[in-house]
């Protein structure tokens, strides 16, 4: 069933991404310094529309599939919101636990890549037929990605050295997603220092899409490279290599997490616990009850062992924290 040219199911998450992301935004209306918390949920969009758009129009390595009722030039709204939503809600939960700063950038990206594990399969298996002219179109600037009676995803990987990587994602797209989060979360933290240090006002109002422009710096450097594909060359690297890196960014970032166990602090449920535990559990009930309703059968695995496992990793941290004292109350 389509709705003004949007299939129903698309149409679903859309709306779904913009509600978890007004929900951020009321959260961050009741924290300190209100107003650069919401540009830092701006700044984040910026970032990522850039970061995205250069991927698809340049790397030529994946698109999305239009048919949206929000573009963000070939970038559809929903994934650039639902992205800053799940940012924000991993920026809280490390910043509730008082995590060391340092680790800070490791465990939100960590947090931000196991979320995406189900978006993704659930994005990419959610297939509709596409005309001949839209067929032309992505072929003119994705060569060979659509074939005749070829079906298309919210999202999709045209580089046919992909496909068959992890349910139809390249592995590196998980550390990918890590660093994306993570070198924003850096750059705010440094954005943050700043405004406490300088006092000034417009450091406060700027530092946010500062951040977000540097964060595409960063995605684009040799390092950031290393750390995706195992090797600078990305046209040398093999799954193995890449496996072999989701390994290690997962292994620093939950080391980084376990050794500062010992001075966890408790999560406030009532203020911290929609946005901490509700929204990542929502969105991963969301890509269950999706994928089972849309029958896409090739995310059933991942969609489900990612979501035990990340909601299980979630609620151990959460249980743990609430067993120390409650500085809260």
């Amino acid at each position: 069933m389509w709705i003004f040219g949007t299939p129903v199911s698309w149409l679903l998450v859309e709306v779904l991404s913009v509600v978890v992301f007004l929900a951020c935004i009321v959260h961050a209306t009741k924290q300190e310094n209100p107003s650069l918390k919401i540009l830092e949920l701006f700044g984040f969009i910026l970032g990522a529309a850039i970061f995205e758009n250069i991927g698809v129009n340049n790397a030529h390595a994946y698109y999305y599939d239009v048919r949206r009722w929000m573009m963000i030039g070939d970038v559809p709204l929903q994934i650039l919101v639902l992205e800053a939503a799940i940012w924000y809600s991993a920026f809280i939960f490390a910043q509730r636990l008082r995590v060391p700063l340092l680790a800070i950038p490791f465990v939100v990206g960590l947090f931000g890549s196991l979320q995406d594990m189900t978006i993704d399969p659930a994005a990419v298996y959610d297939r509709y037929p596409v005309s001949d002219e839209v067929a032309a179109e992505v072929n003119s600037t994705h060569p060979g990605a659509l074939g005749n009676g070829i079906l298309s995803g919210q999202w999709n990987w045209s580089d046919p050295g992909y496909t068959e990587a992890f349910f139809g994602i390249p592995v590196y797209n998980w550390s990918g997603w890590m660093y994306l989060m993570a070198f924003y979360t850096a750059w705010v933290v440094v954005g943050r220092a700043l405004y406490r240090k300088t006092g000034y006002s417009w450091v406060g109002f700027s530092y946010p899409f500062i951040a977000g422009v540097l964060n595409v710096v960063c995605l684009a450097t040799p390092v950031n490279r290393l750390l995706l594909f195992g090797t600078f060359n990305p046209s040398e690297t093999t799954m193995v290599l890449q496996i072999l890196m989701v390994t290690v960014n997962y292994s620093v970032a939950i080391i980084l997490l376990a050794v500062s166990r010992k001075n966890w602090s408790p999560i406030n449920l009532p203020t911290d616990g929609g946005i901490v535990l509700g929204l990542p559990l929502l969105l991963h009930l969301f890509d269950i009850i999706y994928v089972f309703s849309a029958q896409t059968e090739g995310a059933y695995a991942p969609v489900l062992l990612v979501s035990i496992i990340h909601g299980a990793f979630l609620i151990s941290i959460f249980v743990w924290s609430r067993s120390k004292k409650d500085i809260y109350s």
